[in-house]
């Protein structure tokens, strides 16, 4: 089994990568053991008026002023799930809105595999919805739809995913591209901008 696992989420102005963007985007990076390595988190700026669905995220205008946009963050994500198995749940969703961004972007072809946990739920029987399936599994989940309390809560979900059973299937570990984005920005906390 690989060693860390690098869980992520993002929160976005649309269900349509297409259309929307990504404003918020956290990894949480967990061994095998349930330990964690890291946490990273960052807003992304985006030039567009339409943030979608605030009631939900709760992200503003005012809270993107002076957030990197992904581009500035792609280096950043690269370094970050180098050599790790990227997750996500419902990871068809945070996959294509990664690599959606990464395409517009301009920043070249992009290998991407995700392991998603609610298919990992769903052969076990449990429920499909984050928050149910972490309450289902006693994993706490503070603040539903802010990106790195999700993927805290995806990480607790994960590890009792693996204790109960559930079959991981090929594993993915993810290598970054030969030319990949310089490292520009890096935030500690969910809502924090403070460049390096």
């Amino acid at each position: 089994m690989p060693s860390i696992f690098a869980c992520f989420d993002v929160e976005t102005t649309s269900l349509d990568p297409k259309k929307g963007h990504i404003i918020e985007i956290a990894v949480v990076k967990i061994d095998a053991l349930g330990d964690i390595h890291s946490e990273w988190a960052s807003l992304v700026s985006i030039d567009a008026q339409d943030l979608g669905r605030p009631d939900i995220h709760g992200i503003t205008h005012q809270m993107l002023e002076g957030a990197p946009t992904f581009s500035e963050i792609a280096g950043d994500l690269m370094e970050i799930f180098s050599g790790c198995i990227p997750v996500a749940h419902n990871a068809g969703f945070d996959q294509r809105f990664v690599l959606s961004e990464w395409a517009k972007a301009g920043l070249g072809p992009l290998e991407f595999e995700v392991l998603d946990t609610l298919a990992l739920a769903r052969s076990l029987g449990l429920p499909g919805k984050l928050g149910a399936l972490a309450e289902n599994l006693e994993v706490p989940l503070i603040d539903a739809h802010q990106a790195l309390d999700d993927t805290r809560a995806l990480a607790g979900v994960l590890m009792k995913l693996i204790e109960k059973g559930a079959e991981l299937g090929d594993l993915y570990e993810f290598q970054p591209p030969l030319f990949k984005p310089c490292l520009l920005y890096t935030s500690p906390s969910p809502r924090d901008r403070t460049r390096c």
